[in-house]
């Protein structure tokens, strides 16, 4: 048995374009699309709570005509497009099949990443706020499982052509299809732990042909206007990973070991719902003109607990920037950000976060990194309130730097509601799993 599998989405927003090469390629015969990151879910979420019709992928309408010949000639896809509302996605790829005459399209809809009800009764930690569900359990308005693999499978078993649930791991994507192609066991560790690899490997997109590995001058790559999704031809024997002919970047010893070790904490344990995966040993072989041979992945047995994003309502974020420059900038800005903190120290004890900075200055390193003087600076406030006219004069007293301190300019301000979302865990076994297999 052989498989080809190729990425299709690695985030919310990514190009519809390079998706529609790998769909037109003629070499996979599935497609995974990732379209969920913490902060996707969270906007999902406000989506949801506006209109509970809605907190699918938006892309959907757009995607499905480029899909069209690669499910016409019998092409799987697996995405997590149902984000907070996996049944409007499912209406929506209905919807949109029919209108191209693909009526009777198996869809597979995986449900019970929703886990609210769960995670509030069992008043699990939440150690990045320092607190409980059931201590902030009126502000909750969602929690999602990390869902592995399992019903991935169940939906190919039925024969459907698209699978889509809420929040699918990001590489459960991908092994859920070669398991069930290779007919691979889910209790298989070391050959889930080789899918896993594979996964990941697809899972961010052009990560995998050099977009995260360029680091001008020193490692560069051809081309990055024109980068490839990465694909995988897998059988029981070999894993390679590689590009489409024709386009930019590079599949390479550099690039695979650059993502290989991306978001992996423990690579001897990459915690993940579907195995405990081991890259500790990953051998990585060139095997001709952008073709990397992988091996060496192992797994043992995943964890008795799953990840669980719960969205956390807390209140209004209010953000608001100002630009100086020329010479004097610094002083000017730094300036303006002492008449800001002194005119909101009013109400600074309604502000439950405050934080301005100065982009190009001490943004993302602080004092700790001496610089020069730079040609031009902009000031940027954060602050998040519980109450919206709290947030909304926070950013007021950035447009009123019009007025000085001299030359500040481009003022933008947004106040829109701040839905965190943060981490827990919850055993396996209080996350019920259904799925269903529908037709167009």
């Amino acid at each position: 048995m052989h498989l080809s599998i190729g990425s299709g989405s690695a985030y919310a927003n990514d190009r519809l374009e390079t998706a529609a090469a790998m769909a037109d390629s003629g070499r996979v015969q599935y497609m995974g699309f990732d379209c969920l990151a913490e902060r996707t879910m969270a906007l999902a979420q406000i989506r949801r709570l506006r209109d509970p019709s809605t907190g699918q992928d938006e892309r959907i309408s757009a995607l499905v005509p480029i899909l069209r010949r690669f499910l016409e000639s019998g092409g799987r896809v697996v995405g997590n497009f149902g984000a907070a509302n996996p049944d409007a996605a499912a209406a929506e790829f209905a919807a949109n099949l029919r209108a191209l005459g693909l009526g009777g399209t198996r869809i597979g809809i995986i449900r019970g990443d929703d886990v609210r009800a769960a995670v509030t009764e069992a008043d699990v930690a939440l150690p990045e706020l320092d607190t409980t569900t059931r201590a902030v359990a009126d502000r909750i308005v969602s929690a999602n499982a990390y869902i592995g693999a399992d019903p991935v499978v169940d939906c190919l078993q039925q024969d459907a052509q698209i699978v889509l649930g809420g929040r699918i791991a990001d590489p459960s994507l991908f092994v859920g299809p070669i398991c069930h192609e290779l007919g691979w066991a889910l209790d298989d560790w070391d050959r889930v732990g080789t899918a896993t690899l594979a996964g990941h490997l697809l899972e961010c997109g052009v990560h995998s042909t050099g977009g995260n590995f360029e680091d001008p001058p020193y490692r560069v790559v051809p081309d990055p206007h024109n980068l490839s999704f990465p694909l995988a031809e897998i059988d029981d024997d070999e894993l390679i990973v590689t590009k489409l002919d024709g386009t930019g970047g590079a599949v390479d010893l550099r690039t695979t070991r650059t993502q290989l070790y991306y978001e992996i904490h423990d690579p001897t344990r990459y915690l993940t719902p579907d195995v405990t995966a081991d890259f500790s040993d990953v051998r990585i072989e060139q095997a001709g003109p952008d073709r990397v041979r992988l091996s060496g992945a192992r797994g043992s047995a995943r964890p008795d607990t799953l990840k669980v994003l719960v969205g956390v309502d807390l209140g209004y974020k209010a953000v608001a920037e100002i630009s100086y420059g020329g010479p004097g900038c610094v002083d000017r800005a730094r300036r303006a950000e002492e008449i800001v903190r002194r005119r909101l120290e009013s109400i600074r004890a309604q502000i439950d976060e405050l934080r301005i900075e100065l982009h190009g200055v001490n943004t993302l390193f602080g004092d700790r990194i001496a610089g020069g003087e730079p040609a031009e600076v902009r000031l940027r406030l954060a602050a998040r309130a519980l109450d919206p006219d709290v947030a909304k004069a926070a950013a007021y007293e950035v447009e009123y730097l019009y007025f000085g301190p001299a030359g500040g300019g481009g003022v933008v301000t947004s106040v829109v509601p701040a839905i965190v979302v943060t981490p827990a865990l919850l055993p396996r076994s209080d996350v019920p799993l259904s799925v269903e297999v529908t037709t167009a």
